[in-house]
């Protein structure tokens, strides 16, 4: 199967090339795509220097992946992980075989981190938000925050994604989630991010994530509802 590495970016000219290296040394024959949303530093030059195809995208998160994935059409398997060099490439073989016996989502939760790699109140957000998307959703899950996904690439691309910024993990889980999907979760490490590179995330954004949620949940509910008459 044909497997693509998506790394988005918005300004990580301090780990990208850390990034791709420890991608390729791990799968030697993935195809990496950094998918950039028009950072304002080296990002994008870095990434072709290092031998990754670029896509310069709109600006955040969510917007970077849904423009994205339509340019994926020829590969079988996707790995999205951060490219800030906290998620261990060597986790994506786990993944990759996953998907190859079955499963059609991957879900790599945070279980052993870095001293240093999280601060207590993103650790506690993290926990809280994990807690209210499974009471909301019935699925247990660890990480709905994580950086680490797996997806068959069909799958990937019948997931209607409209969030612009950082809900897109909580939208990526809710649309699995509404469509019934083979969800495996795999324990990885966290690394701390290298000196010199800052998490974007603030406190409000785990508010918004919330919200999020509990908007989608209800959106969900109504639609099944709506079916059910």
């Amino acid at each position: 199967m044909n497997v693509t590495v998506m790394l988005p970016t918005l300004n990580e000219e301090r780990t990208i090339a850390l990034t791709i290296q420890e991608v390729r040394e791990t799968m030697p024959h993935c195809k990496i795509v950094v998918v950039d949303s028009y950072s304002k530093d080296k990002t994008a030059f870095i990434s072709r220097e290092s031998g990754a195809e670029v896509i310069l995208t709109g600006r955040g998160k969510g917007n970077a992946v849904r423009e994205a994935v339509p340019q994926l059409a020829e590969t079988d398997i996707v790995i999205m992980m951060d490219s800030d060099y906290t998620y261990p490439a060597r986790h994506i073989p786990e993944a990759v075989s996953l998907i190859e016996h079955g499963s059609e989502v991957i879900i790599g939760y945070r279980k052993w981190k870095d001293p240093g790699a999280m601060s207590v109140v993103n650790s506690f957000g993290n926990r809280c938000l994990s807690l209210l998307a499974g009471c909301l959703y019935l699925y247990p899950v660890r990480d709905v925050c994580t950086g680490f996904w797996g997806f068959r690439a069909d799958i990937l691309r019948q997931l209607e994604i409209v969030s612009p910024r950082f809900t897109l993990e909580a939208e990526l889980f809710g649309a699995v989630m509404k469509s019934h999907r083979k969800v495996r979760q795999i324990p990885i490490k966290y690394r701390a991010r290298p000196n010199g590179s800052r998490t974007k995330l603030r406190v409000s954004d785990g508010y918004e994530i919330a919200m999020f949620l509990i908007g989608d949940s209800m959106r969900r509910w109504r639609s099944s509802q709506w079916h059910n008459v």
